[in-house]
């Protein structure tokens, strides 16, 4: 099987420019996202151009994901645009572009992320999800700070 994101330089080499534009599977990334996964196919486009003894490649990677929101850890699905950008000898053989894919979708990922602006994540004291459940418990204290000591039965 030919690897997707691995491009041959001899037309940059010849006329000095290539667009690229390629579809992969976000399997090819099973564990790049961070409590969730990517969904669909990601999108790779980008101009190769030759850079005196350099062949360089400057596009995005775009595509989608699901994410389980920071305090209430409900699937929330969004979408991402990332930077490619990498530079290789222009003698040194085909350009592997996957390494710097897997780089941007990694950087791309947000640090938080909210089902709703509003979510009012788990009880402290039961564990009940607070969007859907009214368990009657007053939380003392800032209530988003522990929501991660839930243990999953999916994760340990």
């Amino acid at each position: 099987m030919a690897e997707p994101l691995k491009f041959p330089l001899t037309e940059v080499k010849e006329s000095g420019l290539e667009n690229i534009e390629v579809r992969v599977p976000s399997s090819m990334f099973p564990d790049v996202v961070d409590d969730g996964k990517l969904a669909g196919e990601l999108h790779i486009k980008g101009i190769l151009t030759r850079q005196d003894d350099e062949a360089a490649f400057d596009g995005t990677v775009a595509g989608a994901w699901i994410i389980e929101c920071t305090r209430c850890l409900i699937p929330v699905s969004g979408s991402f645009k990332g930077e490619v950008e990498t530079r290789v000898n222009i003698d040194g053989g085909p350009m592997d572009v996957t390494e710097d894919v897997r780089q941007a979708i990694v950087l791309a990922q947000p640090l938080k992320i909210l089902c709703r602006p509003d979510c009012k994540g788990f009880c402290q004291t039961c564990r009940a999800n607070k969007n859907t459940t009214n368990c009657g418990h007053t939380d003392e204290g800032p209530s988003m700070g522990r929501t991660r000591l839930i243990p999953r039965p999916d994760k340990g």
